[in-house]
């Protein structure tokens, strides 16, 4: 399985001019002396991902190619663990600072957001996390405790939001990014920071999956018909929330998750139209036309509905075992991974006729039959 890691620009990132000396001793030879806090400092800050996050971020404020929603402001929590292993914030009155991304400065950089209480080290070691959407809050929670973002709300019915103008759409430049659905972004540095090593690398990740469809005809009998809804059904496969929490360690969503049968994803903006292939190989050729972000699940049976602009409702062709039954197939969705599904119009159904892992990691292409 192909795996694209893209690392941004390297920038450092100036916190605060200084930090007031603080009352305790320096471990350092000759022992006696005042200790200077050093401000926390970002070496380097990436995304795991390819080009594809309200939405789904689309890269670092560094990079142009296939860009379009670059990631402006993150939030980082810095946590320190005593001699008993208890683990705390590094400094009780800062649990969360906000960065954001000076893009007019002469050299652009990564500034603490104004009003933002800059955060100094000192000897002790800090464990640096990061998230987005960069507003929400953290807490420490677990044993040993870890942070969590609070407030996660994945739907399960989403729309998602195209501005073609009806001008033809180059599927190898195509970005599909707008959408009502928050994509949740976490990281946790590995390397730990103190007063000597102020300066941390970021590598953010998404905390969900992104599933994609294509869908495409051998023919013209579809020839200027437009998809407006692709709904994938499953008898609680699949699952949503109104406030989970995010592990900033692992990315796995804690608390309340309901099971739910169907995710729905609707044209908000522009439609698309049913691209036209003369075989398998063509079908990258068709943009993505319908796409959302869903929470990881793992070996669920699926079926597919798809509804064209007209009203008419095309379901998965039966498979040899089901009879009259919509086929089927199995959704195994990892965070972090955009699973593409190429869709072929048939007479007798729709088809699933490939699954690609691509996107942010690669997750594949995956082809479906519909009637």
């Amino acid at each position: 399985m192909k795996q694209n890691l893209y690392i941004l620009p390297v920038i450092l990132l100036l916190l605060c001019i200084g930090c007031t000396e603080a009352d305790i001793v320096s471990p350092g030879p000759g022992g006696g002396e005042r200790e200077e806090g050093v401000p926390l400092g970002i070496r380097d800050l990436g995304l795991s991902l390819e080009v594809e996050s309200r939405s789904v971020v689309t890269g670092g404020p560094g990079e142009e190619d296939k860009n379009p929603n670059p990631l402006t402001s993150v939030a980082v929590c810095v946590t320190k663990q005593n001699s008993s292993g208890a683990v705390s914030f590094y400094e009780s009155s800062v649990r969360g600072q906000l960065f954001t991304y000076n893009a007019v400065a002469t050299l652009p950089v990564w500034e603490l957001a104004e009003g933002e209480e800059p955060l100094c080290l000192y000897t002790e070691k800090g464990t640096v996390y990061a998230y987005a959407p960069s507003e929400k809050s953290v807490s420490l929670s677990g044993t040993p405790k870890v942070p969590l973002m609070s407030g996660v709300k994945v739907l399960d019915k989403q729309k998602f939001y195209f501005y073609d103008g009806g001008q033809p759409v180059d599927a190898a430049t195509d970005v599909q990014w707008e959408t009502d659905q928050d994509d949740y972004l976490y990281c946790m540095a590995a390397e730990q920071v103190d007063r000597w090593h102020p300066e941390v690398s970021l590598l953010m990740q998404h905390a969900l999956s992104k599933v994609s469809f294509r869908v495409s005809e051998e023919g013209s009998a579809f020839a200027g018909c437009l998809i407006e809804k692709v709904v994938l059904k499953s008898s609680g496969g699949f699952n949503k929330s109104t406030s989970a929490k995010l592990n900033l360690s692992t990315g796995g969503l804690e608390g309340t998750l309901t099971a739910v049968d169907q995710l729905v994803f609707t044209a908000g903006g522009d439609m698309r139209g049913i691209g036209s292939v003369t075989g398998t190989g063509d079908t990258p050729k068709t943009p993505v036309q319908a796409f959302g972000l869903v929470v990881p699940v793992t070996g669920a049976g699926v079926t597919l509905e798809l509804t064209l602009d007209d009203g008419r409702v095309f379901t998965m062709k039966p498979s040899e075992s089901s009879g009259t039954d919509p086929g089927t197939f199995t959704a195994k969705w990892e965070k972090g991974y955009n699973y593409i599904y190429n869709i072929r119009m048939q007479a007798q159904g729709i088809e699933l006729t490939d699954i690609q892992v691509a996107g942010w990691n690669d997750g594949g292409e995956y082809d479906i039959p519909v009637e």
